[in-house]
């Protein structure tokens, strides 16, 4: 009997751009594997530096990845920061859905993701219906809000 086991996961086109990002990605993802038991894998899909805690005097990034397991997949949301010359997570937070990206850091915190979310008549593999998650970090702390509380 030959057994096959068939894994497809789609990654949305959400990489990070090369040079520094590289540098800086490969840096992220060391620190997540750190958080990951040894059959799962993190996978970066966007990064964009944001100022949300004036108390952090580094660079401060918001993280989009996926951790991948043998039969599962998970998206989280991290805030990290860079303090003399070592990465540390600031925060962590799933995200349900499929992740297509963050839109613009607002003011006042405020961090929207885009993702994709099963409808009514949708197969599994393949949600259809748009929807912005709203999160806000502070002191430590990453939430996500509930609608219309942004």
């Amino acid at each position: 009997m030959i057994r096959k086991r068939l894994s497809v996961i789609v990654m949305l086109g959400m990489g990070m751009h090369t040079g520094q990002a590289e540098t800086i990605g490969s840096a992220l993802n060391l620190l997540f594997k750190q958080q990951l038991d040894t059959r799962e894998e993190a996978q970066i899909q966007q990064s964009m530096p944001v100022e949300l805690d004036a108390s952090k005097p580094g660079l401060e990034q918001a993280v989009l990845w996926t951790i991948i397991g043998p039969t599962y997949w998970r998206n989280q949301l991290s805030i990290v920061s860079k303090q003399q010359n070592q990465w540390q997570i600031l925060a962590t937070i799933p995200v349900t859905g499929m992740v297509e990206g963050f839109g613009p850091a607002q003011a006042n915190g405020i961090l929207p993701v885009e993702t994709k979310v099963q409808g009514p008549s949708d197969p599994l593999c393949c949600p259809t219906q748009s929807q912005v998650l709203y999160f806000r970090y502070r002191v430590g702390q990453l939430q996500e809000l509930s609608p219309g509380s942004e």
